[in-house]
């Protein structure tokens, strides 16, 4: 009795079995071990000491390491020196006015985090001088940055010196901007003018990034699972395997469980980082209460406004992930059949990777004409494609920014795909079994077919 003929009526049958070997075998490969524990310990312990750096580096260069500033002003006119805590920085720093430096510099033998300010005039211009103490704990970049606020802020100083009222001064120290906009009359746009800053830049940094992500990721495995394919076809234990269960379900159960794999690689990687964020956040602020780091900021205010992200476009966006993931798969697994030797997978896998790259440049090929800061296109009929649909939808579910008709006619459209694409792959795979010439042309391939279909043996 023939291989062909032994092999399981039901295409479906054993796929359980082959799925769960393949899921051991790939999760309990040294590779995939230490990649994954390797980067989840580096988001989830790395991320807190960067987080902890930044914000001791944030609390010391900001307005607060300058705690006390003792000033000797020599210039004609008084002045209330306090008034530069309206300057926009330094709100915190205490003036303290002397009439000599030798004064001022017999009150800073005991301060550690104190700055003489020294203001003369010996020609027509004023000038400012910051004195750093010996002892101070303060570094010289910081009196410096101090020296430079003091000289940006140093108008308002002047104007009391020219007896201007409280309410002049403020005024005349008013800061002016000045833009250029649109009058929308329409609501909506105007809504969209005026969303949350966070909210732009997420919708700006999350999609480019799930998109780097994923194509890093489809490359990495789409390419293994084809060398996967071409190895295993050309083992003596195939035609025992093929005995027990039919090329579908061996396709299949692969497929899954490679996909199973990465979905799961990526879902460790998201929850540390995510434990890294979280926890750094946490430890920074312990640390240093008053930081005002920028980057620790940015990071406690993506967690205060989780509500950003949609729990149901979370989990749409998995399912899309994982058929996505899937699809991509049996395209590589179509390019493993295809392939008899290991000289010849280079060759096959250049479909596999343009369909990837062609995909990929759809998404950020054409400007957003809704949003015109976006790198993404906008075009519906990419949030539908199965091998665009991947890159695109998760980003934008898990911000609430498609809707769900689109996401539920992508995930038909993707299961479709990944059905029709595991049975090319199976059917090609059985072909190729005791094929060995070259790559076959897409005319071979069908004339195999059709000699397959007919139960005729094919010639190589």
């Amino acid at each position: 009795m023939s291989n062909a003929s032994n092999m399981k009526k039901n295409p479906l049958a054993g796929i359980g079995r082959v799925y769960r070997f393949t899921l051991k075998q790939v999760c309990s490969a040294k590779g995939w071990l230490i990649s994954t524990i390797l980067i989840a310990v580096l988001l989830l312990v790395g991320i807190p000491l960067i987080l902890l750096v930044a914000s001791s580096d944030g609390g010391s260069d900001d307005a607060s390491a300058v705690k006390t500033v003792f000033v000797c002003d020599e210039t004609d006119g008084d002045a209330d020196y306090n008034v530069l805590k309206e300057a926009g920085d330094y709100e915190t720093v205490t003036y303290t006015m002397y009439k000599s430096m030798d004064e001022a510099a017999a009150a800073v033998t005991e301060k550690d985090t104190t700055v003489i300010l020294r203001v003369t005039k010996p020609d027509e211009s004023l000038m400012l001088t910051v004195y750093l103490p010996e002892n101070s704990e303060l570094s010289r970049s910081k009196a410096s940055d101090f020296a430079d606020f003091v000289k940006s802020a140093f108008p308002v100083v002047l104007m009391q010196k020219a007896q201007l009222t409280p309410e002049a001064v403020m005024l005349l120290s008013t800061p002016v901007t000045g833009e250029t906009s649109e009058l929308k009359l329409d609501p909506a746009k105007d809504s969209e003018e005026n969303q949350n800053p966070l909210e732009k830049i997420l919708s700006f940094l999350l999609p480019f990034m799930m998109l780097m992500i994923i194509y890093m990721m489809v490359i990495l495995y789409g390419q293994s699972m084809a060398n996967s394919v071409m190895l295993e076809k050309n083992s003596k234990l195939i035609e025992t395997i093929l005995t027990a269960v039919h090329p579908v379900a061996l396709m299949g159960g692969k497929l899954l469980a490679t996909a199973t794999a990465a979905v799961l690689q990526i879902a460790i990687w998201i929850g540390c980082l995510l434990g890294g964020l979280f926890g750094g956040v946490f430890i920074a602020k312990q640390v240093t209460p008053d930081t005002s780091n920028e980057t620790v900021r940015t990071v406690s205010e993506v967690i205060d406004n989780s509500s950003l992200f949609s729990l149901s476009g979370i989990l749409l966006a998995i399912v899309i992930l994982a058929l996505g993931f899937l699809l991509y798969l049996s395209l590589g697994a179509v390019a493993g059949s295809l392939a008899t030797k290991a000289e010849d997978l280079g060759k096959t896998n250049i479909v596999f990777v343009l369909v990837l790259i062609v995909s990929f440049f759809l998404c950020i090929g054409s400007p957003s004409e809704g949003d015109p800061d976006s790198m993404l296109s906008d075009a519906v009929w990419l949030r539908i494609f199965p091998f665009t649909a991947l890159l695109l939808n998760p980003s934008e579910l898990m911000l609430g920014k498609s809707s769900l008709l689109t996401a539920f006619i992508s995930i038909a459209v993707l299961i479709l795909s990944v059905a029709l694409f595991v049975w090319i792959s199976a059917t090609i795979y059985k072909m190729m079994l005791f094929y060995r010439g070259g790559i076959p042309t897409p005319k071979k391939l069908i004339a195999m077919l059709r000699d397959n279909k007919t139960g005729k043996k094919t010639e190589s």
